[in-house]
């Protein structure tokens, strides 16, 4: 293994929570390659919903989710992982003829818009689980060449194995049982994911901030994570958020933050 990838795979590995290795995977790709544009999706087959997290997040990328999961039967990508059970990273330009490609509704109405002609894709479950989630990376041009493809394909099933392990260990409690929320815990989840403060939940709630922080620790806890971002996915995968409580405001490029008693309530929000 190369040494800069093995460096890589060690930063990801020190991840404790599922929001934490999606942030910290993000960051990673949107450094390996420069210029590009790198997001984390998540798509339910069965309920054909979707919600993304992007780096750099520039208006137009909420409707071209919407637009991904509205036209995803046409998806080159898509097709190619649903038809085989290899399932390994390729590029878009590996499975359609470039030319092709070009003339389908997908290109022209969502992804040409935003700059995302050529695509590679990192997928972290099988399509055959219902669930369709995978790292991307993006640009206009040019195409990905064989080394960066080489580079996915090193870093896959890292991301894999932390991904399914966290994944795992997140859908109980710490203690092994059903997470429940109180009723103020499960309104401060909902304001999480409209992408309040803490601050801002307070004035919601009409109650204090440190009250809030206390409702996050609690939340945090029982959700096994250590930061806000981890908690909206978490809510998210059990249950007990569901993609249409995201705010539109929210757009999924934030940093996860540390929590803690000198963590100020404002610098760990989702803005």
């Amino acid at each position: 293994m190369h040494p800069s990838i093995l460096n890589t795979v060690r930063e990801l590995a020190q991840s404790r929570t599922v929001g934490t290795l999606i942030d910290q995977s993000l960051s990673c790709l949107e450094e390996s390659f420069s210029g590009s544009l790198v997001s984390f999706n998540r798509i339910d087959l069965a309920r054909r919903t979707g919600a993304a997290a992007f780096r750099p997040y520039r208006t137009g990328h909420d409707r071209a989710v919407d637009g991904v999961v509205r036209l995803l039967s046409e998806h080159p990508l898509y097709r190619w992982y649903t038809s085989q059970p290899d399932w390994s990273p390729v590029r878009i330009s590996d499975v359609m003829p470039w030319e092709r490609f070009r003339r389908t509704r997908l290109f022209a109405e969502v992804l040409a818009p935003i700059g995302a002609c050529h695509t590679i894709a990192i997928m972290l479950v099988p399509p055959s689980s219902g669930q369709f989630v995978f790292f991307a990376i993006t640009r206009a041009d040019p195409d990905f060449t064989d080394d960066e493809l080489k580079l996915c394909r090193s870093l896959q099933p890292c991301l894999v194995a932390l991904y399914t392990a966290l994944t795992l260990a997140g859908h109980t409690s710490p203690h092994g049982e059903t997470t429940t929320l109180t009723r103020r815990e499960h309104a401060v989840l909902g304001y999480l994911a409209d992408g309040l403060t803490a601050e801002a939940i307070a004035r919601r709630m009409s109650t204090r901030p440190a009250t809030v922080r206390k409702h996050l620790q609690n939340l945090y806890a029982k959700l096994g994570t250590s930061d806000r971002l981890g908690a909206v996915i978490r809510g998210r995968d059990l249950g007990l958020l569901h993609v249409d409580d995201l705010s539109r405001e929210f757009q999924w490029n934030v940093r996860a933050q540390p929590t803690g008693p000198h963590a100020d309530g404002d610098s760990g929000g989702i803005h």
